[in-house]
């Protein structure tokens, strides 16, 4: 495509969006240089409106599809506003959440809103391109922003050693991506993907290809953690600030589950068996390692980690449950979308109490640290109670909705054995997620208070995610179109 005066402004309208974020990233950095450090709250004001800005752009987008297109590198279409949407709505809640975390702690910091921002434009690039190398460019802008973000506590250890764990494991993630993303180039010559999926290889070098797609695939598989490349994980979503945690748990699982989309329905590969057997091993033993791991853990983030393994899995159930008879209905794809969706505000609801939990300006995460809550504060301890009962899958809640979609569907094109064992293992995660609630109403309350106050935008957090979980849950047939809508775009 000529890169003529016309076409630049046909970009920058398809993309007014991510400009929309990329300038409000700049303008937090511009107003803290300039500002009084004693003014942090307004660069974080900054970073709030233009998320709320960028989000009514993107709304715009979805309700006039005239606008939306391919714009060489840049795929501005329903399945991309639909992501871009998800994760601008994520990081208003992070945003909200860590605002609240940082003054508890007395560690309010301004970098944390421009990071926020930063990681954003990057999960958009990493979805919205159809250039494999602008995709890795988006991948390592968000991967190292979430870095920093890890180990913004600077003076607690765990959060340093989270940060480092998490670069190492990134590193190799982004390095057995970037080699698929090579032997595709050795493959084809191209690395466009609407052009990959009608180049055919030479004879010789036809094995290329699917050992490609696998590398892909792994670097995905790290970025989800699924099991087997969950290791570390764990161990950096303890360590990591409570509302950095709930965004790596939600916002990257989004963006990295929306690249993977994008690259094997436009690839047209999801048929080959190899993929369907490795992802029927994958779903199990994820799990398996998610619900039995959670059950031995002391600290509830912790366990949330390994809660999150699982709903990682169900993710990919997901997409196994779109199989019929052999070949993947890329219209199935919705229910993973809606489960994406369901998912991000039972976990960042999750995330928004954790971030209350402080004692000595530390994080107060143990299952001891809950004690009592739901006498001394019962309104907030219904609320979490809320928040692990739909993450349980409890009838009423957006839990409930999602899983019941995703195991209605797979019941439907005979994947029987695989609902059965995710239906067996959801009932085990009820050991775990009925714990805490256990902990909060029937132990007696600890000697030390670990919710001195609750700030203003840790309550706004906290009371929209718990609507939003309760009206899903009984309303979701809106939201299931919006996601049947989203990936219409490959029919």
């Amino acid at each position: 495509m000529t890169l003529n005066l016309e076409n630049l402004w046909q970009i920058f309208l398809s993309g007014k969006v991510i400009w929309s974020l990329c300038g409000g990233a700049l303008l937090c950095i511009l107003v803290d240089s300039l500002w009084p450090k004693r003014m942090t709250s307004l660069v974080f004001g900054v970073a709030l409106l233009s998320l709320i800005f960028s989000l009514i752009l993107a709304f715009d987008q979805w309700l006039h599809p005239e606008t939306l297109g391919n714009q060489d590198l840049l795929v501005i279409d329903r399945l991309t506003l639909f992501f871009l949407i998800l994760v601008i709505v994520i990081a208003i809640f992070t945003l909200l959440n860590a605002l609240g975390y940082l003054r508890l702690h007395e560690n309010l910091t301004a970098e944390f809103s421009s990071l926020i921002l930063l990681s954003v434009v990057g999960m958009v690039f990493l979805f919205a391109s159809d250039h494999l190398i602008l995709n890795f460019i988006g991948l390592e802008t968000m991967s190292l922003a979430v870095y920093v973000l890890v180990g913004s506590h600077k003076k607690n250890t765990k959060s340093n050693e989270a940060a480092v764990k998490y670069y190492i494991l990134g590193s190799v993630a982004s390095a057995i991506l970037l080699y698929g993303i090579a032997l595709f180039y050795g493959a084809f010559g191209t690395l466009k993907l609407s052009q990959l999926a009608y180049v055919v290889s030479a004879p010789e070098l036809a094995y290329l290809p699917k050992i490609a797609l696998g590398l892909i695939l792994t670097g995905l598989f790290f970025k989800l953690a699924i099991v087997p490349f969950h290791f570390w994980a764990p161990d950096v979503y303890q360590g990591a600030p409570a509302p950095v945690t709930g965004f790596m748990a939600t916002g990257v699982k989004a963006a990295a589950l929306g690249f993977g989309l994008r690259v094997f329905l436009e690839l047209g590969t999801m048929n080959l068996p190899q993929i369907q057997v490795l992802l029927q091993w994958v779903i199990v033993a994820t799990f398996l390692v998610g619900n039995l791991v959670a059950i031995a853990q002391d600290d509830v983030k912790r366990m949330l980690a390994y809660s999150s393994i699982a709903h990682a899995g169900f993710l990919i159930f997901g997409l196994l449950a779109g199989f019929e008879n052999g070949v993947y209905q890329r219209e199935n794809s919705s229910s993973v979308l809606f489960y994406l969706l369901g998912y991000s505000f039972m976990t960042l609801g999750a995330f928004a109490f954790l971030s209350l939990l402080v004692q000595e300006k530390k994080e107060a995460t143990s299952f001891g640290d809950l004690s009592g809550l739901g006498h001394t504060h019962p309104i907030l301890a219904a609320v979490f109670g809320l928040f692990m009962l739909s993450l349980l899958g409890l009838p009423g809640t957006v839990g409930f909705a999602v899983k019941y979609n995703v195991i209605a569907l797979a019941v439907k094109n005979g994947h029987i054995a695989l609902s059965i064992v995710a239906v067996l293992t959801s009932v085990i995660s009820a050991f775990y997620y009925l714990r805490p609630i256990s902990v909060m109403y029937f132990r007696e309350s600890s000697s030390a208070a670990v919710i001195q106050e609750i700030p203003l935008t840790l309550y706004v957090s906290l009371t929209v995610c718990a609507f939003a979980v309760i009206y899903l849950g009984l309303q979701p047939d809106l939201y299931l179109e919006f996601s049947k809508i989203a990936v219409s775009v490959f029919s």
